[in-house]
């Protein structure tokens, strides 16, 4: 009993003076804004323009194909990105991420080669990611994050909503 009482005592004063020595884990902004934009997203090219918009030749055409209407070159804005980050703490944010592509091509008479009309179409992804940030200064931040949300889009005949899914084993932000 004498030893049970006397682990209870050396319990409490280690954890009364863990509790003292704590330091209250302040964040400098509790919230951060960020814009951006992403040159070439390679999902919605595999996703929603694919192969044969490139203008490589498919092997499966048939041979009415030579003569049907044609697509020229496909082009995209490239995501532009919005993103809201929440920091709980020095070493957790929770982000909220909003992207969206423009996709375009112009279509071709065969004949006469005369542009026929241009197809449109976009993406939309909103994704919530959880970031841990290992290193976190005023100039530059490492961190890991990982992420999971829906990528919706339509273009020429495809339109489809799909599971987006990110992973960033190692982060480095430079800025404030």
């Amino acid at each position: 009993m004498k030893k049970i009482i006397a682990l209870i005592a050396l319990l409490s004063c280690a954890l009364h003076a863990d509790g003292k020595e704590r330091v209250k884990d302040n964040v400098k902004y509790p919230y951060e804004v960020r814009l951006g934009w992403c040159g070439y997203p390679t999902a919605d090219d595999n996703d929603f323009v694919g192969v044969n918009n490139h203008g490589f030749y498919s092997y499966d055409s048939a041979i009415s194909d030579i003569f049907s209407d044609y697509d020229g070159p496909t082009y995209m804005t490239g995501n532009i990105v919005g993103e809201m980050n929440f920091h709980f703490k020095k070493w957790f944010t929770l982000s909220v991420e909003v992207a969206a592509n423009r996709i375009w091509k112009h279509t071709y008479y065969s004949q006469t080669d005369e542009p026929k009309g241009r197809v449109r179409g976009y993406t939309a992804t909103l994704m919530p990611q959880a970031r841990f940030n290992w290193i976190r200064k005023d100039i530059v931040k490492v961190y890991s994050s990982v992420g999971l949300g829906v990528r919706a889009g339509k273009f020429d005949d495809r339109d489809d909503a799909l599971i987006a899914a990110q992973l960033v084993p190692i982060g480095i932000n430079v800025g404030g």
